[in-house]
């Protein structure tokens, strides 16, 4: 990508509105090639934690270089706990490079998901079930879709919204936690 993801998805966000840009918003067509642009990025073996974002209980995002994962928690400090607390959503993985194709120069800080990595999200390789290490966090991915939600649509546009419910994938995965342990930035993502 002409975008070095790893910089954008590190700049923090500090203490602005979650709103989205209007003017950053990509047609379908303009969408479909910055998503194709990003699909060569993917690692189909191992790949890295390249950001992480605790999404807090009011409002606010930080970018924490490392922290806690737990079964009950989700990702210490995140609004999962205080929320919903859907076993099978503790956490949110998105592909770092689809994410900042999405975002076109909107903060990685508003999407909703908490880690950002290169590895290949698509179902062919990375199916329901697997189980990955992250740091000395153990997680599976959840059997439930990540689909866009009005907020999606309203912070990256129609385009990424109708894309990403097509293909959810594109979107990311829940994981389940199933040990809990430290991330931090750089560490490895890997099939256990």
């Amino acid at each position: 990508m002409a975008v070095d993801s790893r910089a954008w998805a590190r700049a923090l966000f500090e203490d602005r509105e979650l709103i989205g840009d209007e003017s950053r918003y990509m047609s379908h067509s303009a969408l479909d090639e910055a998503i194709k642009a990003a699909e060569i990025s993917f690692v189909n073996n191992w790949a890295s934690l390249d950001a992480l974002v605790v999404r807090c209980v009011n409002g606010s995002r930080q970018q924490p270089i490392s922290t806690h994962v737990g079964v009950t928690q989700g990702l210490l400090g995140d609004r999962w706990a205080a929320g919903k607390a859907e076993i099978g959503q503790q956490l949110s993985m998105m592909n770092l490079d689809v994410a900042a194709a999405i975002a076109n120069g909107q903060s990685i800080a508003l999407f909703g998901d908490n880690i950002f990595t290169r590895l290949n999200l698509n179902e062919d390789f990375l199916e329901v079930g697997a189980v990955l290490r992250i740091g000395s966090s153990l997680t599976k991915v959840s059997e439930t879709r990540h689909v866009p939600c009005d907020r999606f649509r309203d912070r990256f546009g129609v385009a990424s919204f109708e894309r990403t419910a097509k293909q959810p994938r594109l979107r990311g995965v829940y994981l389940t936690v199933l040990e809990g342990g430290t991330i931090a930035l750089g560490d490895p993502i890997r099939r256990a």
